[in-house]
């Protein structure tokens, strides 16, 4: 560093300048009686600049360290702008705001150096100060010292410094979404895939699943389905309208179904008393696993372990009309997508997102688990396969996105009596079987943030207007406060997930 440099040639010149000041006082002395008062004085001009001298150099190296701090943030600030909005100009603008909010107050110091390099995704960015050192004033002709910092940083390949990733990313496509709250949703979500699906996966990958929620969550296939849930059996309702036992209770029995082989067709009584209501299965859509598994990640495999079925409480024959998620004509809409660091794909089902039903967050947790699970790997293509837990250099990070509080839970597949949402006409005469929706949730997420996962959990609330169990919900899901995050507007969703995506991603300072 050139102050230093600076400073070892002023000691230096501390001698030279008490051998000068004793030259003269010799030719001054009128006899030799003041020697030792002469070079006592001598002495203590050296040790005063010397002690001086290092009182001045550690200002000028603690003013050193605060601009490189300051440089360092800055540079950080300045490609993270232009990781996201590929504009030089705009990343040179951010980070110089960013240096004048941060740079130390006691000192004048500025930007001297801005470069970037598309080929290394890197900025470079210098500054430099001077200090007064008053000490050594003397010798430096009233000059203090020029300090310096200089700092790169570029998007570290492979995430933290080289690591592999699996991203799995619940998404809320709920009717309260309307308006242009789906359409930021999907910007800000295409932001993420960006910044952490990076280009050369050779040595280290990353990939991310996403799980679009509503009332249910929309497996894309009916030979899933099957699996997870159990085959389809039919009741005495042959259909909607036909003759068939109508059951007093909700209780499912031998001669009605059970978890894992739900009828097509089936008839409860309402929530209100007034009669029953025939509900139809959903092909396609399943909702909350039940017994002693329903907060865990074991696989489907067995008939205790299967997922709830959906029923929609529809007269209709109509797919879409039994799950609100379900486009008939495109499969790809709604609907999950594993593991996969295929960009366009990401980019193209998260462009797909349509308005559904309902807030049943607790089961777009679950599958945001299902998709991380090395227990549930068995159920994807070999390239979208998570890896184990503990696997060396792996992140696994579920983010979980919602709009509102989670309101929709279930007895036997069907809208429960005491679900936050529905009417008693299409309420099931039975209590949620796991509970309310967003206690669910929140023990789903203690169960998937312990047990040797190895799963951190980033939360982002959308428009919440302060609910506080949304609010709650959110933050007690989140690994820690630091990872949940309230969005305001669209803005503010977009900026969450680009920090989520840039603390996944981490920017690294090479020097």
């Amino acid at each position: 560093m050139r102050f230093f440099k600076d400073f070892l040639a002023d000691l230096r010149r501390v001698p030279q300048m008490a051998s000068s000041l004793a030259g003269r006082a010799r030719l001054l002395r009128e006899d030799e009686t003041g020697t030792v008062a002469m070079m006592f004085a001598l002495s203590i001009v050296i040790v005063f600049g010397m002690v001086g001298g290092a009182i001045d150099y550690g200002r000028a190296a603690s003013a050193r360290e605060q601009i490189q701090n300051a440089v360092d943030a800055s540079v950080l600030a300045a490609v993270r702008v232009w990781q996201t909005e590929r504009d030089v100009a705009l990343a040179q603008e951010k980070g110089l705001e960013y240096y004048n909010k941060n740079k130390p107050s006691a000192l004048e110091s500025a930007v001297s150096g801005f470069s970037s390099d598309a080929q290394r995704n890197s900025i470079v960015m210098e500054a430099q100060a001077t200090v007064p050192a008053p000490f050594l004033a003397l010798l430096r002709g009233g000059r203090g010292y020029t300090v310096s910092a200089r700092s790169e940083a570029l998007l570290a390949i492979g995430g933290n410094a080289g690591s592999n990733l699996e991203i799995s990313l619940m998404l809320d496509v709920t009717g309260s979404m309307a308006g242009t709250k789906i359409d930021d949703l999907k910007v800000a979500a295409k932001d993420l895939v960006d910044i952490v699906v990076w280009d050369d996966q050779s040595e280290y990958s990353s990939r991310i699943a996403i799980v679009p929620f509503a009332q249910a969550v929309h497996l894309g296939s009916t030979a899933l389905v099957d699996h997870v849930r159990g085959g389809v059996k039919k009741s005495s309702c042959l259909a909607w309208d036909s003759p068939c036992t109508s059951y007093a209770n909700a209780s499912p029995s031998a001669t009605q179904w059970t978890w894992g082989s739900p009828a097509t067709w089936f008839r409860w009584s309402r929530a209100d008393g007034f009669g029953t209501r025939t509900h139809k299965a959903s092909s396609y859509c399943v909702t909350e696993r039940v017994g002693a598994n329903r907060f865990t990640d074991e696989a489907p495999n067995n008939g205790s372990d299967k997922v709830g079925p959906l029923y929609a409480g529809l007269s209709s024959t109509d797919e879409q009309a039994n799950c609100s998620l379900v486009d008939s004509a495109d499969m790809e809409v709604n609907s999950i997508q594993p593991l996969t660091n295929d960009k366009d794909l990401l980019k193209r089902r998260i462009g797909k997102l349509e308005l559904a039903g309902s807030t049943a967050g607790q089961i777009g947790t679950a599958w945001a688990w299902y998709m991380l699970s090395p227990k549930w790997a068995h159920l994807w293509p070999a390239e979208s396969r998570p890896k184990a837990y503990g696997s060396p250099k792996l992140q696994k990070i579920a983010i979980l996105m919602t709009d509102g509080e989670y309101n929709t839970a279930y007895c036997n597949g069907v809208l429960a009596k005491d679900s936050g949402v529905g009417s008693n006409s299409s309420q099931i005469n039975c209590n949620a079987t796991n509970g309310q929706a967003h206690t669910q949730a929140t023990s789903l997420c203690t169960a998937m943030k312990s047990g040797g996962t190895g799963i951190t959990v980033y939360t982002i609330g959308f428009a919440l207007g302060g609910n506080a169990t949304a609010i709650s919900t959110l933050r007690n899901c989140a690994s820690d406060e630091s990872k949940f995050y309230e969005a305001t507007d669209g803005e503010a969703l977009r900026q969450a997930f680009r920090d989520i995506a840039l603390q996944i991603a981490r920017l690294r300072l090479t020097q």
